[in-house]
């Protein structure tokens, strides 16, 4: 069974939300099944609450995660200039949103059956350096800290892996022709 999220991503200037979903770990496959919502092959977006809601709505889904459109937007994923984060010193949190882009970036792939090319020795070491750079208290041991140190080529091939992925997104991704407005082209529910 697949549960239903939604996703706030701040992608090319703009707040869009998707719907995430993951299986509900009862499969056999050890295969990473984590995806978004995608209608003719690509990624569907919205961009307000109410417009989530229709979407997903539409598709037959209900939300695990309850969103209310007098609270506004959750704080998106900035997927926008995250070679600006290899850059700065390192830290839990900038390694938080590396990761978290790069996993999304990766279940955005499968999703369209496109691929990050994120496998392999040099790219295993760099998402390792994420991962535990996190250090999350499930996996750092109590009282020790890891800061892991990028080298030159490990920050190229970590910004070439989020370039691919936002070069993906970008051409998959659909914005709701049902719920998509402008302050030129007035909601169709005003």
């Amino acid at each position: 069974m697949m549960f239903s999220y939604p996703c706030w991503i701040r992608f090319q200037g703009r707040t869009l939300g998707l719907i995430w979903q993951s299986e509900d770990g009862t499969g056999d496959s050890d295969e990473d099944t984590d995806r978004f919502l995608t209608d003719g092959g690509r990624i569907v977006s919205a961009s307000t609450v109410e417009d989530l809601l229709a979407l997903a709505g539409r598709h037959g889904l209900e939300l695990e995660t309850a969103i209310d459109p007098e609270c506004g937007i959750d704080t998106p994923q900035d997927l926008d200039g995250l070679e600006a984060l290899l850059e700065l010193a390192v830290s839990d949190d900038t390694c938080a949103q590396l990761l978290n882009a790069w996993n999304l970036f990766a279940d955005i792939a499968r999703s369209v059956g496109a691929t990050l090319d994120d496998r392999g020795p040099k790219a295993s070491k760099c998402y390792d350096k994420v991962f535990y750079g996190n250090n999350l208290e499930c996996i750092t041991p109590a009282g020790e800290h890891y800061s892991p140190d990028f080298s030159a080529s490990e920050q190229r091939l970590i910004a070439e892996i989020l370039n691919r992925g936002r070069t993906i997104l970008a051409s998959r991704l659909q914005v709701d022709p049902e719920t998509e407005h402008t302050p030129e082209q007035p909601h169709r529910n005003q």
